[in-house]
This record gives structure tokens, C-alpha cells and sequence, in this order.
């Protein structure tokens, strides 16, 4: 019922339609601030798309970017088959591709795995000749860091691509550095680093 002055308004309500999240491959963690593109859609979609983007040429419906927890959406997608791809700024990470097929029963869900760009290897130390734990590995050009396991293993993830520079460094023992390249989404194992005794 309508009071008098009032219009009477119908009700809006939307579906979703496709919804998902994007996480860390190997960690399983959500990721926010990722990308995520409809790279391809139904006959209907990209009509939609074309006319929606009609004297706005900027419009980018077809991008989310993932929240805090990682996620994403669409609301009132055509039925079809959707091909999703996800990126990330920088080269810590893989992209990720996906394709979904959007049913007017449901939502559907979508999960896209980016894999880190990793390092890892074993650092030993050169009298007697043994794993050593507790060595500092580092990259000379940023902040990552972490240290050796009992069994003198590390691993550095994610970190950017590209010819990078290991620095080994362990209490009585002399700073060593190994150069590395590294793949985008890849992990390299590095050669076995040796320290000896300073």
C-alpha cells in the first residue's frame, strides 16, 4: 500500500551470480588486492559489457579486486561458461586461470591459486661438513629474511622475480652470497651455499 505523496517503487533485487576467492598455492591464505579479469563470457555477457561501456570507455565490468578475505563477485551475470584469470601486482606471484559456468539456479563458486614465487635450499657449513641451522638467509635488495631449519633447509616465499642476490650469514662463520635467478610463480632451489668458519 501506497501512502498519498509517495510513488510506489517495485522491489530491486539482484543474484549472485559467480562468487569466489583467490589464495597463496602453497600457503592455503587468502589474498586481497588481486585482479581478477572475466577474460571471456557468454554471447549475452559481452553485449552487456559493450553496451554498458557506451560513451564510458574507462568502465572495466569485467575486473574485480579481491577484498580482505581474498574474495570477489558478480551480481546478475547471463548463464554461460566464464573464463576467469587472476593477478597481482609485482612478481611474487603466478597468475591463475579458471573457468566457471554461471547457472540461473545458483551461484556459482570459483577458487583461483596463485603460486609463489619461491626460493629454497640448504645451507652447510665447511669444517666438519653438516647442515647448519640457524644461518640468516636473506636477499641483498629487500627485507626478506628468514633462517635455517635444524636440517639447514630455508625457503623464501613469496618474493619478487628476477636475478637476485642471497646473503648467508651465521654467527663464526664468514657472510657468503649466491646469486639466483627466479621465475614468476616458480620455485628455484638454489645451489647447496657452504659457509666457512670466520
Amino acid at each position: 500500500m501506497t501512502r498519498p505523496g509517495f510513488l510506489a517503487i517495485d522491489l530491486i533485487t539482484h543474484r549472485a551470480a559467480l562468487i569466489g576467492r583467490v589464495i597463496d598455492q602453497v600457503a592455503q591464505t587468502p589474498l586481497p588486492g588481486v585482479d581478477v579479469v572475466i577474460t571471456s563470457g557468454p554471447a549475452a555477457w559481452l553485449s552487456r559489457v559493450a553496451a554498458l561501456r557506451q560513451g564510458r570507455p574507462a568502465l572495466r565490468p569485467e575486473l574485480r579486486l579481491t577484498d580482505s578475505a581474498g574474495a570477489f563477485r558478480w551480481l546478475d551475470l547471463p548463464a554461460g561458461a566464464y573464463t576467469l584469470t587472476a593477478t597481482i601486482a609485482g612478481t611474487g606471484y603466478g597468475n591463475a586461470t579458471v573457468t566457471a559456468t554461471v547457472v540461473t539456479s545458483g551461484p556459482v563458486s570459483a577458487e583461483l591459486a596463485l603460486a609463489p614465487t619461491t626460493v629454497n635450499g640448504i645451507i652447510k657449513a665447511g669444517a666438519p661438513a653438516a647442515p647448519l641451522a640457524m644461518a640468516r638467509v636473506r636477499f641483498a635488495d629487500s627485507g626478506d629474511v628468514t633462517y635455517t631449519a635444524a636440517d639447514g633447509s630455508f625457503r623464501l616465499s613469496p618474493v619478487e622475480a628476477g636475478a637476485r642476490v642471497l646473503e648467508v650469514s651465521a654467527q663464526n662463520y664468514i657472510t657468503t652470497t649466491q646469486t639466483v635467478t627466479l621465475s614468476k610463480g616458480q620455485t628455484t632451489t638454489a645451489p647447496i651455499i657452504t659457509l666457512t668458519h670466520s
